[in-house]
């Protein structure tokens, strides 16, 4: 090939450009790149790393388990639920004369690995989620720990709340995650239980949508 390029320039002719073939992966660099860039724009300024998701939810790390300066950064952002992401981290200490957290472990860390599985991993966002749906029930305001590389787990349970309690489509919610915590990247396999999970959602609502569709059509009938 080289030769004939050689040829072909002495001639004063033109060597064609190599075809390119499309790049698979592009979009997700590029949504990755903007999720890096974009700033913290919801970072508590107590603690860096407490960001706040939305209304009553905060992301945290490992800092609140291990320090009475973390822990105090939750009393002052007025949590009172903790979900706590990971196997081996401690439920945040209490200074005395402070009520404690009510606090629930849900290892989706655990569930990520090849013997956990998909099943485990679902179970555990569930669990999750209804744990923080409870919280915000009951007034409170609810924090989710981990201490896996840029917050992976504590996102995806987030993600998953915010899909499955507040009704946001998958792209939504993980642009919130982006304006609450710069980095905020996800792996591939729990990405991909928030997808199967937006697509359940999505089937779980169609009957529902349909019997209210029927009903409007016979009160407008009628």
């Amino acid at each position: 090939a080289g030769a004939a390029e050689a040829a072909a320039e002495a001639a004063g002719g033109e060597v064609a450009a190599a075809p390119t073939r499309p790049d698979p992966f592009a979009a997700a660099r590029a949504f990755e790149a903007a999720l890096l860039l974009r700033p913290p724009e919801s970072r508590s300024q107590r603690d860096p790393a407490l960001s706040k998701v939305g209304e009553g939810l905060y992301l945290g790390g490992p800092a609140a388990c291990v320090s009475w300066e973390g822990a105090q950064a939750l009393l002052e952002s007025g949590v009172t639920h903790v979900v706590n992401a990971t196997l081996q981290l401690q439920h945040p200490p209490v200074p005395a004369g402070d009520p404690a957290f009510v606090a629930v472990r849900c290892a989706v860390e655990a569930g990520d690995s090849p013997a956990g599985g998909g099943a485990a991993v679902t179970a555990a966002l569930e669990e999750a989620a209804a744990a923080i749906a409870k919280s915000k029930s009951e007034g409170g305001r609810a924090v989710v720990l981990c201490d896996s590389p840029g917050g992976a787990s504590a996102g995806a349970i987030a993600a998953y709340y915010l899909m499955r309690h507040c009704g946001f489509p998958l792209r939504r919610a993980l642009d919130a995650l982006a304006a609450a915590k710069r980095g905020q990247l996800l792996s591939a396999s729990l990405l991909q239980r928030l997808a199967e999970a937006e697509a359940r959602f999505a089937a779980a609502a169609e009957p529902e949508d349909k019997m209210k569709s029927r009903e409007a059509d016979g009160e407008a009938g009628g």
